[in-house]
């Protein structure tokens, strides 16, 4: 894990804190997470167990962070951006990054009852309306708020800004197409080809507004628990946090969360519930625009499946889950006609 247990117990604040077991949890590819659980004689204070997030001990998966600014981002989030939002997410108890080496730690809490989503097995309509609301709760906050201004350090899309993205995308597609070949649909892959010939197209056609999103919104960064109020949603893994349109996280989740068919059947209801929920909180934006931009960033996962499958260390669940990622939303692009609003 590389923290021991005398730096837990400086930074949490129990001198005597003692180490009873680490496990690996989680499926991150870009860093790793464990559970550490705590002597109970020797806690104090203290929570069982935490969540100790550390850099991947993946050479590629490291030169990856380096890019896309990662870990950086994470817990730059945790610093300060959790305490704008109304997102649930977990509680960071410490949080430490050092920009030289790229390195970091954080200590979270510990949703020992939450069950991490499956994005291969998808979602259910219950948690996926649950996933709908958090979503609300964390764009609405900041909705075209002066107060993106202060977050500098943060990503913000422009066209001018997503150049090295849309170079990135250019430049790995045909490795994409020769690694996937056998997983993801001819006809995906060739709209994956007019896509990246386009790809200006979909810059252009950004709308005006902007927000907190969390960019990876799927379900392999939400755990789930039951209550007696229903379905309830901690979002984690906030390594590629930006500002941009809050549209891109809703087509993300959607895209990626269902197959086509079980998504054509609730892709309105949910795209609606997100709608209403802008509007009860005194979002002034109509459901025509809300469709067009759902419409519009169906591209986002398909290009996250092309460009991250190319970056981080290789695993099969990982081919698996990438495989998942390009067929839903390229299907979804299709159905939707997003090319035609490429400007």
């Amino acid at each position: 894990m590389g923290v021991s247990a005398q730096y837990l117990a400086q930074h949490l604040g129990e001198s005597g804190l003692a180490v009873s077991s680490v496990a690996p949890i989680g499926t991150g590819q870009m860093a790793e997470s464990y559970r550490v659980t705590f002597d109970p004689q020797s806690k104090g204070h203290l929570p069982d167990s935490v969540v100790v997030k550390v850099p991947s001990q993946n050479a590629n998966s490291r030169a990856a962070s380096r890019i896309t600014r990662c870990y950086e981002l994470e817990t730059g989030f945790y610093n300060n951006v959790q305490s704008l939002v109304k997102v649930s997410s977990p509680r960071c108890l410490h949080v430490w990054f050092d920009a030289q080496d790229d390195d970091f730690v954080l200590i979270l809490e510990d949703i020992v009852d939450g069950k991490q989503g499956d994005q291969i097995a998808g979602a259910t309509v219950e948690q996926a309306r649950a996933s709908i609301d958090e979503l609300v709760q964390l764009h609405v906050p900041l909705w075209n708020s002066s107060q993106l201004d202060a977050l500098g350090w943060m990503p913000r899309h422009s066209f001018e800004s997503s150049q090295g993205t849309r170079d990135l995308l250019r430049s790995v597609f045909a490795g994409f197409a020769t690694r996937f070949e056998s997983m993801v649909s001819a006809e995906v892959l060739e709209l994956g080809a007019q896509l990246v010939h386009n790809i200006d197209g979909y810059d252009r056609a950004f709308p005006n507004n902007e927000t907190i999103v969390h960019r990876d919104f799927r379900l392999d960064n939400l755990l789930f628990t039951q209550t007696a109020t229903g379905t309830q949603v901690k979002v984690v893994d906030w390594q590629t946090a930006s500002i941009s349109a809050g549209l891109t996280d809703v087509a993300y989740f959607v895209g990626a969360s269902f197959n086509s068919q079980q998504r054509r059947e609730a892709e309105v209801e949910l795209v609606q519930r997100y709608h209403n929920g802008l509007v009860s909180h005194g979002i002034l934006i109509s459901w025509s625009d809300v469709w067009d931009q759902y419409r519009l960033f169906a591209t986002s996962g398909y290009i996250m499946a092309i460009v991250a499958s190319m970056l981080v260390k290789q695993t099969d669940r990982g081919d698996a889950m990438f495989a998942a990622m390009a067929n839903r939303h390229g299907q979804q692009m299709i159905d939707l006609e997003t090319l035609s609003l490429f400007r």
